[in-house]
């Protein structure tokens, strides 16, 4: 079948994965040797070495999303469960290349590529095993381009919130952070409060959209009469409720800083749950 992934993009895929966790090991090893010898050797090639990885990874990446959409003929993007986990693990590590090109910001890929490396893990595993089928129509277009698209939002915005959390804490047990370019707090506050505002408007067009294909009386509702007690529904709910209140920060002092940032993790957590969830539950 042309919609499972085959056993060589997989292979591709696998490869991939270890690829990326050589960079984010490298990136671990530059920020360890910045600390002793910012300007010294070891730290240069950690840096090279990681970023080299990055590239490599994310081609590898963009070429099974090629390979697999060739095979089963169609190109357009969010079409099955593989090619959509691929999609999203490939843009958030292109916004780590071009933010690492434009605006340097040191750990940006120790903190997101955890996140690419767990889609990656989730296409092997749902792309294979239950390929997802849709009916194609404007709202369900909308709806699958608005909630992938938040979710990115609100990964740039978890990650960033992890590490607004973690220069905090050195803060506050009074150790620097090694070299130049990781970023003032406001930055990342800024950053978190910009990813939330363009991911909150992306989910509340999904919640809406998802809403309108349920309720629509022509089609058959294949969540059941009790759909709003269904877990893909309360917890994109719920992490909408969560990025409400960290939109709602700057008039509110109370929610600034490490709370924004700590509500900012927890609702992508919510966020990577209700993609789960969605794996588990009928796609039309």
């Amino acid at each position: 079948m042309g919609d499972v992934p085959s056993t060589g993009q997989l292979s591709v895929l696998v490869a991939a994965i270890a690829v990326l966790l050589a960079a984010l090991f490298s990136s671990l090893r530059r920020w360890r040797a910045e600390s002793r010898d910012p300007g010294g050797a070891s730290a240069f090639s950690s840096r090279v070495l990681a970023k080299g990885c990055l590239y490599a990874g994310t081609i590898l990446c963009v070429g099974v999303l090629f390979w697999h959409s060739h095979v089963r003929g169609i190109w357009r993007p969010l079409e099955d469960n593989f090619g959509a986990f691929l999609w999203l693990a490939v843009l958030l590590a292109l916004f780590i290349i071009y933010t690492q090109r434009a605006h340097p910001l040191r750990g940006l890929d120790f903190f997101i590529l955890p996140v690419v490396l767990l889609l990656l893990a989730l296409a092997i595993v749902f792309g294979k095993t239950k390929p997802h089928e849709y009916h194609e129509t404007t709202w369900s277009i909308v709806h699958r381009v608005t909630a992938y698209g938040g979710f990115v939002a609100f990964a740039i915005a978890g990650a960033v919130g992890g590490m607004y959390l973690f220069a905090t804490r050195r803060l506050r047990h009074k150790k620097l952070l090694p070299g130049q370019g990781f970023g003032s707090l406001e930055r990342l506050e800024h950053i978190t409060f910009l990813s939330v505002t363009l991911g909150f408007a992306l989910l509340t067009v999904g919640l809406v959209t998802g809403l309108i294909r349920v309720l629509d009386p022509r089609r058959p509702n294949s969540l059941g009469p009790d759909w709003y007690r269904n877990p893909k529904v309360v917890l994109a709910c719920v992490a909408w409720i969560v990025y409400a209140l960290v939109l709602h920060s700057p008039i509110n002092p109370a929610f600034r800083g490490r709370r924004t940032a700590m509500l900012s993790v927890l609702g992508f957590i919510l966020m990577i749950g209700t993609f789960v969830a969605v794996q588990f539950m009928p796609g039309k």
